[in-house]
């Protein structure tokens, strides 16, 4: 068992019957699918967390609120690793405009480093310039998505990043590109 370093989980009881069951998701050994989210505001992850628990999409979480915080939590994850071989995230969701170092940086770090390279990573970001698709295409991101407004149009995302999760294969080495929302 992983302690330092482990994905907090998402204690949240089953929906009720008027809300749909909880999707069934598990990595390939068999443990809940596990998301990483980096993004500066609080909010923002508390949205998101919502809408995926209204969506019966339930995670176990981990986030954190900078680009360098992020760093540090798979810095440690890499230290883990060789106690822990099933440490990883099975995505890491990441904004973009965040204080200091961007989620961009976080992006580089992922794609550069031997270990993490096979890492799910997908842009969450409210910022629309069209340069910053482009950036997260050529820094090597799996998808990209702007900010959903409202509860549903969030759930509806969460949706598309899990059937997204289902077909994504890092031992085949599968990389694809998908603009959600």
């Amino acid at each position: 068992m992983c302690e330092q370093g482990e994905m907090e989980r998402d204690e949240t009881p089953t929906p009720p019957a008027s809300e749909p069951n909880p999707i069934s998701q598990h990595n390939q050994s068999g443990k809940p699918l596990r998301l990483f989210h980096i993004n500066h505001s609080s909010n923002d992850q508390a949205v998101f967390q919502a809408a995926c628990r209204k969506g019966g999409i339930l995670f176990d979480w981990h986030t954190v609120d900078s680009a360098d915080k992020g760093i540090y939590y798979l810095q440690s994850l890499m230290q883990q690793s060789s106690k822990c071989a099933d440490c990883w995230p099975d995505l890491v969701l990441l904004d973009i405009a965040m204080p200091k170092a961007t989620g961009f940086e976080v992006l580089k770090f992922i794609r550069q480093t031997p270990k993490l390279k096979h890492l799910l990573v997908i842009i969450l970001t409210g910022d629309l310039q069209p340069q910053n698709r482009d950036e997260a295409v050529k820094l090597g991101a799996n998808g990209f998505i702007l900010k959903p407004h409202g509860v549903e149009e969030t759930v509806r995302v969460a949706r598309q990043m899990y059937e997204m999760l289902k077909v994504h294969n890092p031992a085949e080495g599968q990389e694809q590109w998908k603009d959600i929302g």
